[in-house]
């Protein structure tokens, strides 16, 4: 959908409005809009309408009276608007692209990695042929005799859900989430970042024009000091039945705080602290690549990021001697989404560094405003935020173990049980410690922040519960219903 006028914009910038039953909704001289800032070019890029409890539930009847229709249509069908989608969004690449870079200030490069989301809506659209019902055994009566009768159990869509994506992965994350819920025959309230409401507007964009009808994709943005009160009149409502929500462990907290006091369910990918671990028998030049990679992607604003490195003391100097050499050669890991966000990255390694750490490489070092000099901590004490706190910055710690068992006991130390790597010439060694790690997802010889659209995606302890990707995400917006169809001639099983 266009970016509209709005006479309250200042320098008349263009608006992000609110997207409800599939046209923008009416602007009104007594709406609130907030700026949408590149912290690149430290001013406004554009603006957004936040929207008010009022609104958003118009957002959640307009889901709900889609729905009518919608949960009628056949997987089939729902399998080809979203093949569509796919192939409109790759259409809309450059745009989109463009959107995020602008929003978020990650780097081109890893705007055009979240393009590959199409690999992932093609999978969800997929896995549509592996919604089906089971037929039960007929039930019995006294002395196991067979009443007769039909017992069939069917999945059925669990109905309007609200989806929060995270402006991290502003592509790939909100694509995904989406894909997953029409699939199932669900209909959606999303609540947009305000960070990067351009961006998640121009996939509503691709969906429409693919064919999803009015009503079944609503989208709305808030400004934070608007978020709580939108988020509990969306989760209150009696037509809002499940919410998916991807972000932080903190805000992930109060989300379910809200879904416990309604009795909603709710599916969370939160944060982590991702260990990466190097035994003795692993290509060390290699692992360390793996691990450089995996620490500064986009500025380590990613839950998937490798924020530790845990290092068998037989190979440990030669390791870091490797790790540092590439670290040293990183000339930028790019810039923050915001100026606070880099602030807290440097605040957290300043904490780091008053309790006892050690730089490898780098410190407590601005490249500007918006992006702080790659670098690797050691010597951490337990009491610093840096143990067991994302950095959201392109820091690593790192650690050295004194034997397998040593390196799994510091991987499963935290919180979080999102992503880890184990780094070893032998996979089948590898595969014995990915067991042993408290993680939904391992690899093994690779990046932590890696996934396939084919497995399930999850995060374990305190970083969620609930699958996503492939029919393991369709699944988490369905219910399976039993019906029991019993014999005309009245039989029963009582007396």
């Amino acid at each position: 959908m266009p970016f509209i006028t709005h006479p309250l914009s200042p320098d008349s910038l263009p608006v992000v409005p609110l997207w409800i039953n599939g046209k923008a909704h009416p602007s009104s001289e007594d709406e609130i809009l907030f700026p949408v800032i590149s912290s690149v070019q430290d001013k406004p890029i554009h603006y957004a309408v936040s929207a008010s409890p009022k609104v958003a539930v118009l957002a959640v009847e307009a889901a709900a009276t889609a729905l009518v229709e919608w949960r009628k249509t056949t997987p089939a069908h729902r399998r080809s608007l979203i093949l569509k989608a796919a192939d409109v969004l790759e259409k809309k690449s450059k745009e989109v692209m463009q959107a995020q870079v602008a929003e978020t200030s990650c780097p081109e490069m890893f705007a055009k990695f979240n393009m590959g989301s199409v690999a992932w809506m093609r999978e969800i659209a997929s896995a549509t042929t592996e919604i089906r019902g089971v037929v039960t055994q007929n039930a019995t009566g006294e002395g196991g005799a067979d009443v007769g009768g039909l017992t069939v159990t069917v999945r059925e869509p669990v109905g309007v859900v609200m989806i929060i994506p995270p402006w991290n992965g502003a592509v790939i994350l909100p694509v995904r989430a989406l894909s997953m819920a029409l699939a199932a025959g669900c209909t959606v309230v999303v609540k947009a970042s305000e960070l990067s409401p351009r961006t998640h507007h121009l996939l509503l964009e691709a969906f429409e024009e693919a064919g999803i009808p009015s009503g079944v994709i609503n989208m709305i943005q808030a400004r934070r000091e608007d978020a709580a009160a939108v988020t509990e009149a969306i989760v209150a409502h009696k037509s809002l039945r499940k919410v998916d929500f991807i972000g932080s462990a903190a805000v992930g907290s109060k989300i379910g705080q809200l879904c416990a006091k309604y009795l909603k369910p709710v599916l969370m990918e939160l944060g982590g602290k991702g260990p990466a671990v190097v035994l003795e028998d692993a290509d060390l030049q290699q692992a360390a690549k793996m691990c450089a990679m995996g620490a500064v992607a986009d500025h380590g604003q990613l839950c998937f990021s490798t924020e530790r490195i845990i290092v068998h003391r037989a190979v440990y100097d030669e390791f870091v001697k490797y790790l540092t050499a590439i670290f040293s050669h990183i000339p930028t890991a790019g810039d923050a989404v915001t100026k606070e966000s880099a602030k807290h990255a440097y605040d957290v390694l300043s904490d780091a560094q008053d309790k006892g750490a050690t730089f490898l490489v780098g410190g407590l070092e601005y490249l500007s405003e918006t992006s702080l000099k790659p670098t690797l901590v050691t010597n951490v004490s337990r009491d610093a935020r840096i143990f067991d706190e994302e950095t959201f910055g392109p820091t690593a710690t790192v650690y050295m173990a004194e034997d397998d068992d040593d390196a799994v006991e510091k991987a499963n130390d935290s919180a979080y049980g999102l992503n880890a790597a184990v780094h070893s010439k032998s996979w089948e060694r590898g595969y014995e410690i990915a067991k042993r790690l408290e993680y939904g997802q391992v690899h093994i010889n690779n990046v932590t922040c890696s996934d396939a659209p084919g497995a399930p995606i999850k995060g374990v302890k305190g970083s969620g519960w609930g699958s996503s990707n492939s029919i393991w995400g369709i699944n988490e917006f369905s219910i399976e219903k039993s019906v029991f169809l019993h014999p005309s001639g009245g039989a029963s099983m009582i007396g």
